[in-house]
């Protein structure tokens, strides 16, 4: 069995550039509705410099850009920066199954039992929104990445997650028996620039085999 464990970010420039990791994953939202398309090329300029350290792995939001700034065009920068865009899609990393799954609100999304996942590997989710636990716990997922709920960004909109069907928490850790899910709040919030709860983060997990 594999225990994941959350390492809380540093802010010393010296121990952010020992952190090696084996690949990052994006579980969007990183552009809304209003977003400029100059902000939109340079922010997967900027992702596309992560790829020099490790692999990076992405999947869409539930926000869409009204710009001109298209899907077609996502996916052209992305590829042009090395980005992979997982959309329904799987990966393997060793001994490890990557799926990164389309958004909660495409009612066309394949189930996560359509992807026949075993314990022969480990196997990990990655979604924007934190639906589905459920499923994923019944469908041997062990470990479910997801953001959306910005843990809350403003009171008291954090209670209104826990009002939704299939959400098992706003933010944080929580663990299933040995199933695990992971909400982050994010680097940014949403819309506008006020934050009153929770905080802007990244998450480093590290999964070891359990002895």
């Amino acid at each position: 069995m594999c225990i994941p464990s959350i390492k809380p970010p540093t802010t010393s420039q010296q121990q952010k550039k020992s952190q090696t990791p084996n690949f990052y994953l994006l579980g969007k939202d990183f552009v809304y509705e209003s977003t400029p398309k100059d902000d939109m090329e340079i922010l997967f300029n900027q992702l596309g410099r992560l790829t020099k350290i490790a692999p990076v792995y992405f999947v869409y939001g539930n926000h869409k850009s009204k710009t001109k700034f298209t899907k077609i065009n996502s996916i052209t920068k992305s590829q042009k920066n090395n980005i992979i865009i997982l959309n329904d899609q799987e990966v393997q990393l060793n001994n490890i199954i990557l799926i990164g799954r389309k958004d909660y609100t495409n009612k066309n999304r394949k189930k996560t039992k359509d992807y026949n996942l075993t314990n022969k590997n480990y196997n990990i989710v990655l979604d924007h929104q934190p639906q589905g636990t459920k499923e994923n716990i019944k469908n041997n997922v062990d470990l479910q990445l997801s953001g959306h709920t910005h843990n809350g960004q403003m009171f008291p909109l954090s209670y209104s997650y826990h009002l939704q069907p299939d959400f098992a928490g706003n933010y944080g850790k929580e663990t299933f028996k040995h199933r695990t899910k992971i909400i982050s709040s994010g680097l940014v919030g949403w819309d506008f620039p006020i934050r009153t709860e929770g905080i802007c983060e990244y998450v480093v997990v590290n999964i070891k085999q359990d002895q």
